[in-house]
């Protein structure tokens, strides 16, 4: 009976997940712009304190920090908006461009064949349509973020310290909220920074090389880099297929060769020593994560995938049962013996736990023996 109830217990939780899960994904819209104001809200919450120690008043210092992230985020806005509004205009004739150069390269001496009838670019056409409309989301729920920012960093400066709340500032829930705050923070700034730098060499780039829009995806570069390992190449396709849409395949190359050098070597390089080991978080963690949260809240989660498994892995931290699935999903591979050794040994634990709360008990020798 006991043993039932094990089983019963497991299978309700899991379903309970599978439905958290889903109202999630289906309230998406709600949700997403709520933890974009979140995210935002921690990375510039030092900013006001920062401000009120140099001498400066406090109202003076939240006005500050809200017209400068107002202002900031409104030009982003603004001119992705206003970009992606002139490219669908100019997308007909540039989806020529494109079959032009496509018929040019397919029907070239040196490639000994010839085209019967133009390219078909109708899914090309389709997919740069939904591109557009899907960065029009993504803008749209930053706008609204923004205007959620507002009371979130306004209520966060006026909320009074722990203690006068009648809390435990050295207490371990506080402290573990504290530590979370603190490595998004140094997440979102530390990529932010990088970001920045790696969408203005891509601007220069596609200057240098003549491609349109070069603001455009710079700032979608930026955008993109704070999705792990695929926002890359995410950011690459555009520039490239305008770039042979406008002046061939040789530049083209150009553009896939200049992004590879600029995004890949910053983040392949540049980043890990900037971040250091303060994530503690498994590459592969990383990446399942993305593909969940992507999938679960679209283009914002895929943004969010870190900072949220980061709180994922807070939540696990605080349950005992739980405490051994976080420590392997932080396990890097730079831990000590000790470290990884306790963290198997807990993972068993946990795992022959789950089995004799599910599988039936085997029979003893003496049973077997007298049937």
């Amino acid at each position: 009976m006991e043993r039932r109830n094990r089983l019963a217990i497991y299978l309700v939780g899991v379903a309970s997940i599978f439905v958290i899960l889903f109202g999630i994904r289906a309230s998406a819209n709600i949700i997403n712009p709520i933890l974009l104001a979140v995210v935002l809200t921690i990375a510039v919450l030092p900013i006001p304190s920062r401000l009120t120690k140099r001498g400066m008043k406090g109202w003076m210092a939240m006005v500050v920090t809200i017209g400068t992230v107002a202002l900031l985020l409104g030009a982003v806005i603004l001119t992705v908006f206003f970009s992606v509004t002139r490219l669908t205009t100019d997308l007909p004739e540039y989806m020529d461009d494109t079959a032009q150069q496509i018929e040019d390269v397919t029907t070239s001496p040196d490639s000994g064949t010839s085209a019967e009838s133009p390219p078909d670019t109708s899914q090309l056409n389709d997919i740069a349509r939904f591109f557009t409309s899907s960065l029009v989301n993504i803008v749209v729920q930053m706008g609204i973020a923004l205007f959620i920012f507002f009371f979130m960093i306004s209520a966060a400066i006026s909320l009074p310290e722990a203690s006068r709340l009648g809390l435990d500032p050295t207490g371990p829930t506080l402290g573990r909220v504290s530590t979370l705050t603190e490595d998004v923070r140094k997440y979102v700034s530390v990529l932010t920074l990088i970001n920045f730098a790696i969408g203005a060499g891509n601007v220069v780039l596609l200057l240098i090389l003549g491609v349109d829009y070069a603001l455009l995806w710079g700032l979608l570069a930026w955008f993109m880099g704070y999705i792990p390992s695929i926002g890359f190449m995410i950011a690459l396709i555009p520039p490239v297929v305008l770039a042979f849409a406008e002046h061939g395949l040789q530049t083209a190359l150009l553009v896939l060769i200049g992004y590879v050098v600029i995004n890949g070597g910053t983040q392949n390089f540049i980043q890990p020593k900037m971040m250091g080991d303060r994530l503690r978080m498994s590459p592969v963690v990383v990446f399942v994560g993305l593909f969940v949260w992507g999938y679960l809240l679209g283009g914002i989660g895929a943004i969010l995938a870190v900072p949220l498994t980061m709180l994922v892995l807070i939540i696990l931290e605080n349950f005992e049962v739980t405490r051994s699935i976080a420590v392997l999903m932080r396990y890097t591979g730079d831990a000590n013996e000790a470290e990884q050794q306790e963290a198997l040994s807990d993972a068993r634990g946990f795992l022959a736990r789950a089995r004799k709360g599910i599988l039936p008990a085997k029979k003893t020798t003496g049973d077997t023996t007298h049937s």
